[in-house]
């Protein structure tokens, strides 16, 4: 009896250890089920997106199963597509582990793009951690990612903390690299620090593309010592770029100051080009302000290409306003018509009957019935039976009126 009892207790240990085992692991057939439907989608652009939400939903101790299943699927761009949708899932539940699996995968696309994402969750949680992995990865295209992206993180906490790691290289290229990640947010917060560095790195895009930040934050910060240090570059195309740059900015916040610096400048080519800047940036503020600075220039191709470009960018968002200010010149003005066509040319496909009151103002005959053609075939698609009606009192010669009588809509917009 006691030796049956024993057996019985045995099986029931097994049994339970058994269950314990299955419990544990994933149902595979579950999964490799529900990864076969969302395969079963025939649109590409449905089937990424069933994989992606599948992978979404998986559970952590569903991930190595995954992982493994990855390998039957036939298409090798689903097969892409879903592994890494698995580890950008894996990055998001444990990243650390997520990322020391990717580190110890082949180099190849899915790698990189793995480690992205993944880079970025592991630096967010743990930046100290995520910085010593990323340097015990072997050499390759997606160390140098995971180094950079981790910097960049990294800074936006501590920026210290990320350039005391950064400067610690031994490497070069990283180094170079992972700088470059941190200039780009120290660039909002400390664009004076950046401003100190930036003419030290190698010319390229990196480098141009910094001369614009610190102009543009600066300016902010300090408008006449980001001017003084935009005029400090050693080459004349940065300058003539960090100038512009932070000129524009400066008219965000002050176009009175920037437009007396533009059209004060010495340099007459760039102060032309500083003065459009700002009457464009100062339009999309206040564009009667602008409209009558842009009036008072005394250039007269300066003056043209100003309140052309005031017109076009500040019609869509007010054209009654924009009308006004319009029909406030002369019609012997020598910008007449040029105010005229730009404000048809950026109304009449939202308001045809508003463009077509100003094209019938067109000084130049021809001119004019560019522009009335133009608005009358898109009016015909709005509301043809109102267009049609027009025709009857408009104020045109007979054979104009034949002409527009003859068009038909299109079809396409």
């Amino acid at each position: 009896m006691m030796r049956l009892l024993l057996r019985v207790c045995v099986a029931c240990v097994i049994g339970f250890c058994c269950c314990r085992v299955c419990f544990a692991s994933p149902d595979t057939n579950k999964i490799r089920d529900a990864l076969q439907s969302a395969l079963g989608e025939k649109l590409s652009n449905q089937r990424l997106e069933s994989l992606s939400a599948f992978a979404t939903g998986l559970t952590l101790r569903e991930i190595p199963e995954a992982l493994k299943i990855v390998e039957e699927i036939k298409s090798i761009r689903d097969r892409f597509a879903f592994k890494f949708f698995v580890l950008k899932r894996w990055g998001e539940l444990e990243p650390s582990q997520a990322f020391a699996y990717v580190a110890g995968e082949p180099e190849s696309l899915t790698k990189v793009e793995a480690i992205r994402t993944i880079a970025v969750s592991f630096a967010r949680s743990n930046p100290p951690a995520a910085a010593a992995a990323a340097l015990k990865m072997p050499p390759g295209r997606a160390r140098v990612e995971a180094v950079s992206l981790i910097a960049e993180e990294w800074a936006r906490h501590s920026t210290k903390d990320a350039l005391a790691w950064v400067y610690s290289f031994t490497n070069e290229v990283l180094r170079r690299t992972a700088l470059k990640s941190i200039y780009f947010v120290l660039v909002r917060s400390d664009p004076v620090q950046v401003s100190r560095v930036v003419t030290a790195l190698p010319h390229g895009p990196i480098r141009t593309a910094l001369i614009v930040n610190v102009a543009e934050n600066l300016v902010a910060l300090d408008p006449d010592g980001a001017i003084k240090w935009a005029q400090s570059l050693p080459e004349t195309e940065e300058r003539r770029l960090a100038l512009s740059i932070a000129v524009e900015s400066w008219a965000d916040f002050n176009p009175t100051a920037a437009f007396i610096f533009a059209t004060n400048f010495q340099d007459e080519d760039l102060s032309r080009q500083l003065t459009s800047i700002v009457l464009e940036r100062w339009a999309l503020q206040d564009p009667l302000s602008a409209f009558e600075e842009a009036r008072k220039l005394k250039d007269p191709e300066l003056r043209r290409g100003s309140i052309v470009r005031i017109i076009t960018v500040s019609s869509p968002m007010d054209p009654r306003t924009i009308a006004k200010l319009i029909l406030h010149l002369d019609p012997s003005d020598p910008v007449w018509d040029d105010a005229i066509e730009a404000y048809v040319d950026e109304i009449h496909v939202w308001n045809p009957e508003a463009a077509m009151s100003l094209a019938l103002k067109a000084s130049d005959l021809t001119r004019r019935n560019q522009l009335v053609e133009k608005v009358f075939k898109v009016w015909l698609k709005f509301d043809i039976e109102t267009a049609r009606k027009w025709i009857g009192t408009a104020p045109l010669a007979e054979d104009s009126k034949r002409r527009l009588s003859s068009l038909t809509p299109e079809l396409e917009f």
